[in-house]
């Protein structure tokens, strides 16, 4: 497989030259994983698949129009603006393509799904933005080849917000690779917050700080292949 990595900016307003566009992540030139640019459909995607609604995710949501591509559109839940979505409720295929759905925490008031994404004996997982992925929901499963998170913020613990009993919000770097590293041996992040602008040099040797000898840490950017 091989993975393009198009935006690896959060909802934020710095942004660099290489660090730009919002989310979104192009798998074998085939299928996009959020569409937080409209640009991005000059790749002719075959197909989108939604992480979740928030408009650094799904562009068309900053100023609430239709989207109505003319290719298969899945999410995790139903949306006004897609009258066509296939809203997911277990795995599903795309071609070759296996995608396993992975509920996680992110916003009070929208769904939100991490996938895992195998063709053949290779396996990736993209997680979307998250605050918390319950023990639950990583039991049991496979090692990866690659997995690709969110990098908001460096902090451990990030900005984990309550209400109604219930968390939200983005979880710290330190925290993401304590849960998310014994599934895998390559991390890279993308959707970067405030921290990672201040000197995007120092950023990135923060992050590769973290990498040991069983894990490599990838400081992803726009337009950055990984092949596996």
């Amino acid at each position: 497989m091989k993975v393009k990595i198009l935006g690896t900016r959060g909802k934020i307003k710095p942004s660099a030259p290489k660090h730009r566009n919002y989310s979104g992540i192009l798998i074998d030139d085939k299928i996009l994983v959020d569409i937080g640019e409209e640009t991005y459909l000059k790749y002719s995607p075959e197909a989108v698949v939604f992480t979740h609604f928030h408009p650094d995710h799904a562009f068309f949501v900053f100023d609430d129009q239709i989207f109505t591509p003319e290719i298969p559109l899945f999410g995790p839940e139903s949306n006004e603006l897609i009258p066509n979505l296939n809203v997911i409720s277990g795995p599903f295929h795309i071609d070759d393509y296996r995608f396993t759905p992975i509920p996680v925490i992110h916003a009070l008031h929208l769904r939100s799904y991490a996938y895992i994404i195998e063709k053949g004996n290779k396996r990736i997982m993209i997680t979307g933005d998250m605050a918390w992925i319950e023990k639950a929901e990583l039991r049991d499963l496979p090692n990866m080849n690659l997995i690709i998170t969110e990098g908001s913020f460096i902090r451990k613990g990030g900005m984990i917000r309550r209400k109604e009993d219930k968390i939200f919000g983005h979880t710290g770097i330190p925290d993401l690779i304590r849960i998310l590293g014994p599934l895998t041996n390559r991390i890279a992040f993308n959707h970067y917050g405030n921290w990672y602008f201040d000197d995007i040099q120092k950023a990135n040797k923060t992050l590769k700080a973290f990498a040991t000898p069983k894990l490599e840490i990838i400081p992803g950017y726009d337009g950055l292949e990984i092949t596996i």
